[in-house]
């Protein structure tokens, strides 16, 4: 099957998209063999570069929520730390991918990386989501010592839908005036539920994540309402006195355009932000780790977060 876009040359690329209704699939059931089979994989999953290990926290319903964490075998008396939330449009579990990107941060950057397996709509609302993903950030700050996490140190990370996960916990973090967060770093992020509003939707409409997909992630997203839509949506908040921020747009996305205007909010409020639009790639692009481009692009990030690091050590 011939690729519609012109994708880099140094990417294989994927030519079937996701173009179809998602909140439909989910709704209906048909998704939950596919998660039930993606979760599995996952508890087996082993890495020869980071040690892993597996544990769960108290959510504030009282659930416990599983997440993974990635240690350097370098051993310290403390890391630094990432805190990062997966993409999957709100509505699929942690996959390999995710694992992959955890090992790599933690193995070449010398950082702690937990990833937390957040509830998925349509089990729980948008709100639920969210309250998850922000309890996480909670737990690691409040049990640092126990953890070995510098609390001057901590990053939050998202890809796609994590990516909007990982804005508004820093957004709800400065309202609430918690914790020092160091750092946002937002990959291919999911920032505005208005799609409509930027060409990238429909001058990549077939992409690897779709226009169609995208509106069925959000239809669903907000399947069981949703009280306060700016707790759900970076776009809606106001940027200022949030941490400095690594904005990843894909050229080849439909969410590029509104990760642009999310990066360039953020700078108008004062935000130090830095966005890295990557030539010729496509939506999760970066799961190709054989490719020299992702090669590249996974070493600037590197540096990226060693320049974060860095910044609290020369203090």
């Amino acid at each position: 099957m011939k690729m519609r876009y012109e994708y880099s040359s140094e990417l294989k690329g994927q030519a079937i998209g996701t173009d179809y209704d998602m909140s439909e699939l989910a709704l209906s059931g048909k998704m939950d063999k596919v998660i039930r089979f993606i979760s599995w994989q996952m508890n087996s999953y082993k890495s020869k570069i980071a040690d892993i290990q597996k544990g769960s926290f108290q959510a504030s319903d009282g659930i416990e929520i599983p997440f993974y964490t990635f240690t350097p075998k370098e051993k310290r008396e403390k890391y630094p730390a990432i805190v990062y939330y997966h993409g999957g449009g709100f509505m699929f579990p942690i996959q390999k991918a995710m694992m992959d990107n955890s090992a790599l941060y933690a193995s070449n950057c010398g950082v702690k990386v937990f990833l937390p397996d957040y509830r998925i709509v349509p089990k729980v609302d948008c709100k639920r989501v969210n309250d998850d993903c922000y309890e996480m950030l909670q737990y690691v700050f409040q049990n640092a010592s126990q953890l070995q996490v510098d609390p001057e140190q901590v990053i939050l990370y998202g890809d796609s839908a994590g990516g909007c996960l990982a804005a508004n916990a820093a957004i709800r973090n400065r309202d609430e005036d918690r914790f020092p967060l160091l750092a946002q770093m937002l990959l291919y992020p999911v920032c505005d539920n208005e799609s409509w509003r930027y060409e990238s939707v429909d001058e990549y409409e077939y992409g690897v994540w779709s226009k169609k997909a995208n509106d069925s992630m959000w239809k669903l997203f907000f399947h069981n309402g949703c009280e306060e839509i700016r707790r759900v949506v970076p776009m809606k908040n106001d940027c200022h006195g949030l941490p400095q921020a690594y904005v990843e747009p894909q050229e080849m996305d439909v969410l590029r355009d509104e990760a642009i205007a999310y990066a360039n909010k953020l700078k108008a409020a004062g935000v130090e932000t830095e966005c890295n639009l990557i030539g010729g790639s496509y939506h999760g692009f970066d799961a190709e780790l054989k490719s020299p481009l992702v090669k590249r692009v996974f070493e600037h990030r590197y540096q990226v977060i060693r320049r974060f690091i860095r910044q609290t050590e020369e203090k």
